[in-house]
């Protein structure tokens, strides 16, 4: 008994120690996963816990992506849905490149990849705490939306993404979420083009 109380006296003292917290992250916005089949992904959320509907973009290419400090060009097919305030990310590589995406499409498709947090100075953020070091890629869309990944940084070896993001793409978040907080379950999947004329439908009801 007397190495019991040992092990949890020694535990409660290194809790009344105070420790160094990071708060400049701000919350989890986003899960990301990175899938060999996007439509196949999204009805699984579906049908599962009822997230949607989701928003693909059948191609964007990224000609400021960074993997590992290697620049190169990068292709991806890409959908997005929300399950209630948490916006759900499917990723599917079309590139060969050698990519943070076409490592985990070939070693744990369909895994947890990464968790997403809004930052408003990516660069402030990453000077801060001297981050730098941790960026496993980077890049930017063609929207004016940049991103770095830390590699490995929150426990169970999943990805932290830093998204600095313009007005337009968080008014498309916006947009997206209050959607699907509406939505009765018809056509699950959808063109990204199709936002803003769902939005408005929304908004005449």
């Amino acid at each position: 008994m007397m190495h019991v109380n040992r092990y949890f006296g020694d535990f409660w003292n290194k809790q009344d120690r105070r420790v160094q917290m990071t708060d400049s992250f701000g919350p989890v916005m986003q899960l990301g996963y990175i899938v060999e089949d996007i439509d196949k992904a999204a009805l699984d959320w579906v049908e599962r816990v009822g997230a949607g509907p989701f928003y693909r973009l059948d191609s964007i290419v990224l000609d400021q992506y960074s993997y590992r400090g290697t620049a190169t060009q990068l292709e991806l097919s890409l959908c997005f849905g929300y399950w209630n305030d948490v916006q759900i990310e499917l990723v599917r590589p079309l590139s060969t490149t050698d990519s943070l995406y076409t490592r985990a499409l070939r070693d744990c498709p369909g895994k947890l990849n990464h968790m997403a947090t809004l930052v408003t100075d990516l660069e402030g953020v990453l000077n801060q705490h001297k981050l730098h070091d941790r960026i496993v890629q980077s890049g930017s869309m063609p929207q004016g939306q940049k991103f770095v990944y830390l590699d490995e940084y929150l426990p169970g070896a999943i990805h932290l993404e830093l998204i600095q993001a313009p007005a337009a793409t968080l008014q498309f978040f916006t947009m997206m979420k209050k959607v699907a907080a509406n939505w009765q379950g018809w056509k699950p999947v959808r063109d990204i083009a199709s936002i803003g004329q769902d939005f408005s439908e929304l908004k005449a009801e």
